[in-house]
């Protein structure tokens, strides 16, 4: 048997020559175009039932936990509903993943990287990761992150888990076969999308220690959250509405900030930072650039030095908050890539 032919079999037997292996050990040139291969993102996106994919996230959780757990909600959902390209993804279908719960049995999925933080990492909440990312491949990339953004900001202010998923686990009507906790769990506003903070912040409210059930719990049905409100956003999109959903605003704080602290030309003006995280919950420590605070620009002079523009800005932000927080995704022109 020649190499060639040997090669193609191979991949047939193991079927990876449908997973976007190198092409150089495909069967022919003429295979690019057959519909095994995916097509160019955005994927095609229809509406959803939030209340499906909330509850499909929460059992995600138990089998991929959070990042995982949240991208494969949205994507099985869609492939249930669309078939292809979804059934290119290469993830479990809702049944399996029970079985597998059922049995204590692992099984891989994109995004499972995220979890806790990335790798327990503690960065970005895979709860909103995940979803995240299946929002990139349903939306022209304009519209998605101007739907992330939307996202990302509701996690920060709402009180999680939500009423429907503590009702949702106390009535047990999640899919998952055992629960972790059917309590009524506490809820509470994290202020930041970093897991290190959602987390220890739910625990000093709750009293729950980080490795308890009670917390694990509640992250699967922030997860389910979390999905559930991207496709409300997503399905909003359709209709050409995501304020009537969740309108994008800066907090007062953050607005205040922003009129100095941006991603900008001006060193010395503040323009050392970029982002649009809630800025107190971790830099209170900076207000109103006291002398102690360790910062110091590039020519060695403290953050005190421009403190006087700094409260000239807050005064100025307070009556421009309203243009500011009003921003609907976009951000600072030069804010949105690069």
């Amino acid at each position: 048997m020649r190499r060639r032919d040997f090669l193609k079999g191979l991949l047939a037997a193991s079927g990876l020559g449908l997973l976007g292996f190198p092409r150089a050990v495909q069967a022919s040139p003429a295979r690019s175009s057959t519909p095994e291969e995916a097509p160019p993102l955005p994927w095609e996106y229809v509406e959803l039932d939030p209340e499906d994919v909330r509850k499909l996230g929460h059992l995600g959780y138990y089998g991929f936990e959070c990042a995982g757990g949240s991208f494969w909600a949205i994507m099985v959902s869609l492939r249930e509903k669309l078939g292809g390209p979804y059934n290119l993804v290469p993830i479990p279908t809702r049944e399996a993943v029970i079985e597998a719960v059922t049995n204590k049995e692992h099984i891989q999925v994109p995004m499972q990287f995220g979890f806790g933080g990335v790798v327990a990492w503690g960065s970005l909440c895979g709860a909103v990761n995940g979803p995240a990312a299946a929002i990139t491949m349903v939306s022209e990339w304009e519209e998605a992150q101007d739907t992330i953004k939307r996202l990302l900001r509701y996690y920060e202010e709402t009180e999680l888990p939500t009423e429907t998923s503590n009702q949702y686990a106390v009535n047990h009507e999640f899919f998952v076969p055992k629960y972790k906790s059917d309590k009524d769990l506490p809820q509470n506003a994290s202020g930041s999308v970093l897991c290190h903070l959602s987390v220890a912040k739910w625990c000093v409210a709750s009293g729950y220690a980080s490795g308890s059930s009670e917390r694990s719990e509640r992250c699967a049905r922030v997860t389910g959250d979390m999905a559930a409100k991207a496709v409300e956003l997503l399905n909003a999109g359709l209709r050409g509405d995501k304020d009537s959903v969740y309108p994008f605003t800066f907090s007062q704080d953050t607005a205040e900030c922003r009129t100095c602290h941006y991603k900008g030309k001006d060193y010395e003006a503040g323009q050392f930072s970029r982002g649009m995280m809630e800025c107190e919950t971790c830099h209170n420590d900076l207000r109103p650039h006291e002398d102690e605070a360790k910062l110091r620009t590039a020519f060695g002079v403290g953050v005190n030095t421009w403190a006087g523009a700094a409260a000239i800005g807050t005064v100025a932000g307070i009556g421009s908050h309203l243009a500011v927080s009003s921003l609907r995704g976009k951000g600072e022109k030069d804010e949105k890539e690069g």
